[in-house]
């Protein structure tokens, strides 16, 4: 799905905690959403999700009901019946003491697609998504008794059963294990899915990302491929700290040594 964010902004409390930002994933790709604490990400990815209306600004999409004519509408003015058929948010928070199964969980993806007559196809979707989460194995577990990383795959298994076109993770690999962590990212890089996905972990980000969105106190305070953005000078003047930026021997991507907090936010 293309996918642009023209200027957009949003106060919550009187600030702006998203300030007149633009960018343009690209399409088909992992973005990383980066940023430190309070920079605005998970404001952000409401606002592209369409749960917030912007202030300022709007988030475009390709209109659904003009297919082929390149025409865009804002996401938050679709209903939201139809904005589910094509973006699926992750969010942090789960209410872990549902009463339902994890079959039962994924299912709640197919919510925009149920009407009175048959659910072959619902049953399919979750299968598949269950699968594509290596999440098959829990279906017939109680939501309840799943550890956080195993909520964590199968919140990701309800979302990809929704089969979105933009696909939007709130820190997806919060709660999961080193190999959990890298086999999720791949996972979701090779999707094949626009995916925007706010991430603390800068060196996941520039092993698996496409393209990285640099937030800070709200505004966009770079953009573009990882090599490019995650310099010593952004991450002094963003996060605060001292960094070297070496190469992987292996894959050529970015991996980033810190040496300690910046002169400028003290010992």
């Amino acid at each position: 799905m293309e996918l642009r964010i023209e200027g957009v902004g949003t106060r919550l409390g009187g600030r702006w905690v998203v300030d007149g930002v633009d960018a343009t994933p690209p399409d088909g790709a992992l973005t990383g959403l980066l940023g430190p604490n309070g920079a605005g990400k998970t404001t952000l990815l409401r606002l592209v999700a369409g749960l917030l209306p912007p202030e300022r600004g709007a988030v475009l999409v390709p209109d659904p009901d003009a297919p082929g004519a390149r025409a865009t509408v804002p996401v938050h003015a679709l209903p939201r019946r139809r904005r589910a058929r094509h973006v699926a948010l992750l969010e942090q928070e789960s209410n872990a003491t549902v009463p339902l199964s994890v079959r039962e969980v994924v299912a709640l993806g197919r919510i925009p697609y149920r009407s009175l007559w048959g659910t072959d196809s619902d049953d399919g979707a979750v299968d598949r998504a269950l699968a594509a989460a290596s999440a098959a194995h829990l279906a017939d577990r109680a939501w309840s008794t799943l550890s956080g990383g195993e909520r964590q795959r199968v919140q990701i298994a309800r979302a990809l059963a929704q089969e979105p076109d933009l696909l939007l993770l709130d820190e997806p690999t919060n709660h999961l294990d080193v190999s959990a962590q890298l086999s999720l990212l791949a996972f979701v890089r090779d999707l094949g899915v626009t995916t925007v996905a706010a991430l603390h972990d800068l060196n996941l980000a520039a092993a698996f990302c496409t393209h990285v969105l640099v937030l800070s106190q709200g505004r966009l305070a770079a953009a573009g491929a990882p090599a490019d953005v995650l310099t010593p000078t952004l991450l002094r003047e963003v996060y605060g700290v001292e960094a070297e930026v070496l190469v992987h021997p292996t894959t050529g991507r970015p991996v980033i040594a810190l040496t300690g907090r910046s002169p400028e936010e003290g010992a």
